[in-house]
């Protein structure tokens, strides 16, 4: 079964700004202020196409992905990778509860020049191993954005059990119907 477009289907996500710091922002300590308002992750139907308007006043900056699966992972060897486990699993107190976190994890870095503060949609396009070329669309949107910002969206769970790992992934920026901005794997 394919993620539902209902609206009680979707996740609810707080959406962050990162504060700018004299800490390095590769730091994990970089401070985070954490906004009051509460954003959706929705799924959305993949059919429709924008056209390409690329503003540098929009940028994805980083995308960090995150694979937690014990079957093909094996025992974290690294301090980070320990670390996000933990980090992801914090609170599962059984088995299923674990399986139900494996899957992939994108966090994605981007930034808009507060002089084109607005409303604003992150899209997050994927394909998974067992689905082929068969396109599924996820989408936070943001009435006010503006500044260095930070978005997560996850394969996991049943999705990520039945469809297998994600192959390809892209992330635009969309302002007002129009892709300002855009990053994308290497396979896409």
């Amino acid at each position: 079964m394919r993620r539902p477009s209902l609206p009680w289907a979707a996740i609810c996500l707080t959406a962050a700004a990162v504060v700018p710091s004299p800490i390095s922002p590769f730091s994990p300590f970089t401070p985070v202020a954490v906004f009051s308002e509460r954003v959706r992750v929705e799924a959305v139907p993949s059919g429709s196409v924008l056209p390409l308007a690329l503003d540098d006043s929009y940028k994805v900056e980083k995308v960090f992905s995150v694979l937690l699966d014990p079957a093909l992972n094996g025992k974290a060897s690294s301090p980070w990778l320990r670390a996000e486990e933990d980090r992801r699993y914090f609170g599962a107190i059984n088995e299923f509860e674990r399986r139900q976190r494996d899957g992939h994890s994108y966090t994605i870095h981007w930034k808009v020049d507060p002089s084109h503060a607005g409303p604003l949609a992150v899209r997050f396009e994927y394909r998974q191993q067992k689905l082929g070329s068969k396109v599924q669309t996820l989408e936070v949107k943001y009435p006010k954005a503006s500044g260095n910002l930070r978005t997560e969206f996850t394969v996991q769970g049943d999705d990520y059990r039945q469809d297998g790992p994600v192959t390809a992934w892209r992330v635009l920026l969309i302002d007002q119907y129009r892709v300002v901005g855009l990053q994308q794997s290497f396979l896409w």
